[in-house]
């Protein structure tokens, strides 16, 4: 027998012992039924990571810190609450989180949340469900919440920046489905403007449930990390939050469909109110985005808007920036 008779019988082997595998594992947990087959095979070709980092934060987390809110149709979304540590409670403080950023994301939403409460204020963070307006399926992230996802931003140089989804689809697509991934993208062109309304309602939806749970009692305030100010353009030009509640920006980003053109009317609209504005210092395009906003307070006369630039890098690993913003956002509350 030579080496290429050798190498057909051990592939016809290898194929053998798979095949017979493959065979006893759908006996052992029951794929007789087509429909059931039919729908594991659908959540493998479509898996939620962003139920998947919720997952890992429901695990990992105390207990007493996890809530389910309501939405319409029976359905809950997660959110994650801290008390007052105080006997005299401040006020509540409501935080998003940016785009595929999960409830306690370590770089801006974890060290708010967890030390706000030790100066009187209660936090809630709520999950948001992942915006995808390009056509693509969603990224397939593992269940790590705090590690795997982390890391594409924090190899950043700044927390906020995204990962290019074009180039990570790419990644992932393999040899046998590139065919079918390019007809499936080109069939599912979704447009931008129309995405981002659509996403608005559900954005606003969590909104107000977040807000009736933690109830009026102190001081509101409002925390949006990387696009959110964009997800509440509309509720926040409706003049739905209070004149007299202060609103913290993290590292803002524009989502597709949305224009940062359009910040400088969110700015009018939303009057003379303390807004705390912090960027990323070192990064050159948090720099730009920053200088138009700066020019958006001052044209519409907010002299209670102030920005600040994080200059420590996010990615130090050894706290240094959480401690610099967690201390900053304090003291301006505290200021007010």
């Amino acid at each position: 027998m030579n080496k290429s008779q050798i190498k057909k019988l051990v592939t016809l082997l290898g194929f053998l012992l798979f095949s017979s595998q493959v065979l006893a594992t759908e006996s052992t947990f029951g794929f007789d039924d087509d429909e059931e087959e039919q729908a594991v095979k659908q959540e493998r070709a479509n898996p939620d990571p962003m139920q998947q980092m919720l997952n890992g934060l429901i695990a990992e987390l105390p207990a007493k810190q996890i809530v389910n809110l309501p939405l319409a149709e029976e359905k809950t979304f997660l959110a994650l609450q801290i008390n007052a540590l105080s006997a005299k409670a401040k006020g509540q403080v409501l935080m998003l989180p940016g785009d595929r950023e999960h409830p306690n994301w370590p770089l801006g939403i974890a060290p708010l949340r967890q030390v706000l409460p030790e100066y009187g204020w209660t936090t809630l963070a709520i999950a948001l469900p992942i915006y995808n307006n390009t056509g693509l399926p969603p990224r397939t992230l593992g269940t790590e919440p705090l590690l795997s996802y982390a890391s594409l931003k924090k190899n950043n140089n700044v927390a906020p920046k995204k990962a290019d989804t074009n180039a990570e689809a790419a990644f992932l697509e393999t040899d046998e489905d590139e065919d079918e991934g390019k007809e499936g993208a080109a069939k599912e062109v979704i447009d931008p403007n129309l995405a981002l309304n659509e996403y608005r309602v559900l954005i606003e939806a969590r909104v107000k449930a977040a807000l009736q749970h933690l109830g009026n009692q102190g001081k509101q305030v409002l925390i949006l990390q990387g696009e959110s100010v964009y997800w509440l353009q509309p509720w926040l030009e409706a003049g739905n939050l209070s004149k007299k509640s202060p609103l913290i920006l993290l590292y803002v980003e524009t989502p597709a469909g949305a224009s940062s053109a359009s910040f400088a009317e969110l700015i009018k609209k939303l009057g003379k109110r303390p807004i705390l504005d912090i960027y990323a210092g070192q990064n050159s395009l948090q720099t730009l985005w920053a200088a138009e906003r700066k020019a958006a307070y001052l044209r519409a006369g907010n002299s209670l808007a102030a920005q600040m630039a994080i200059k420590v890098p996010v990615s130090t690993g050894d706290g240094t920036d959480s401690r610099w913003l967690t201390q900053r956002v304090e003291g301006w509350l505290r200021g007010l």
